[in-house]
């Protein structure tokens, strides 16, 4: 547009000249502020086309639908500037070289825009598998914990079920025995020493009950450290040895849900695709994440892919946040490592 208010100038201020380069500066701005259609590109070519009958220097104007053709991606617009442009080339080969510049100038600008659409596109993905992520991650904390309110109220019910059927029934009855002994150990009756031993026996019963119910309440070995110990123990296809670094206890009930079936996994792959001779499994736990660990000294074979059940285990830590990986430089490795949000615990 510089080039072509400069040759106007120089002309003398043509008032051709004036209405095609106000015609060319509304249709550039206009492409600039609506999206407009392709074909209106021709337009501008008509009128250079037009113009140049009375004003040779017209022919510069076409450097714009030139441009703006290339980076509308649409060429086949350009194909009377491409005739014009092989019918002068000779005698105007500064024009020409313009209508080059001005091809290459727009072809690079297109390409530009669409590669940082791609990246737009791309950001937009990642955004958006990021916010499906934390919602799945949102959706799975709120299932363990309605699942671990479920498992409360279950327990209550049932503590509550057993005092109220054998303590509640035992303590009643007792109450009455002892009411029919008062009675009767006035009236002194013979029968008042056999009713005495049936209250006890009543007492006894119930503080047995309550002993039984009590018990039941407390869990006999620590909740996840002890299945992961369970499964070392019940492996048998070489020796194996469980080693844990830290707090058991300040592992979350739904992670325990992905280290579990992590090390059923591992041993699972080991007895079916390695030949181990030994198997270390080991649990880091510290104050931001917990580690788990699976080495054997077995080698994989090289053409045998990740099977579905990995997969699923990948899926299932990515959606905590967390991550597993495998090391097959050294036998086999595999490594889960989940973070730990001290809020959610």
């Amino acid at each position: 547009m510089l080039l072509f208010c400069f040759l106007w100038v120089q002309d003398d201020g043509s008032e051709m000249g004036e209405i095609l380069l106000l015609f060319l500066a509304i249709m550039t701005l206009a492409r600039w502020r609506f999206q407009m259609p392709a074909w209106t590109v021709l337009i501008d070519q008509g009128a250079c086309f037009v113009m140049m009958l009375s004003w040779p220097l017209a022919s510069f104007g076409l450097v714009l639908p030139v441009f703006e053709g290339m980076v509308l991606g649409k060429y086949w617009f350009l194909l009377p500037i491409f005739g014009y442009i092989i019918m002068n080339f000779q005698s105007s080969f500064f024009l020409s070289v313009i209508f080059i510049q001005a091809g290459l100038a727009g072809w690079f600008l297109r390409e530009w825009t669409w590669r940082i659409q791609k990246y737009q596109e791309e950001a937009d993905r990642q955004r958006r598998d990021k916010y499906e992520l934390e919602t799945l991650k949102e959706e799975l904390l709120l299932a363990n914990i309605q699942a671990a309110r479920m498992a409360e109220l279950t327990e209550r019910n049932r503590i509550a079920q057993e005092l109220h059927d054998d303590v509640g029934h035992e303590l009643t009855a007792a109450v009455l025995a002892l009411q029919a002994f008062e009675q009767l150990w006035k009236e002194e009756d013979p029968s008042a020493e056999e009713i005495f031993y049936l209250a006890k026996q009543r007492l006894s019963n119930s503080a047995m009950y309550l002993r039984e119910t009590v018990h039941d309440m407390k869990p006999i070995k620590e909740l996840g450290v002890a299945e992961l110990q369970d499964l070392c123990n019940q492996f048998t296809a070489c020796p194996i040895t469980f080693s844990m670094y830290g707090d058991g206890g300040k592992i979350p009930t739904y992670l325990w849900g992905i280290l579990q079936p992590c090390l059923k996994e591992a041993l699972t792959n080991i007895v079916r695709h390695t030949k181990a001779t030994k198997v270390e499994v080991s649990l880091d736990i510290n104050p931001h994440i917990v580690r788990l660990s699976i080495h054997n000294d077995g080698v994989r074979k090289e053409n045998e892919k990740t099977g579905i059940g990995l997969r699923n285990l990948r899926q299932r830590a990515k959606a905590v946040g967390g991550s597993i990986s495998v090391d097959t430089s050294d036998g086999f490795l595999l490594i889960c490592v989940l973070p730990l949000d001290d809020s959610k615990i």
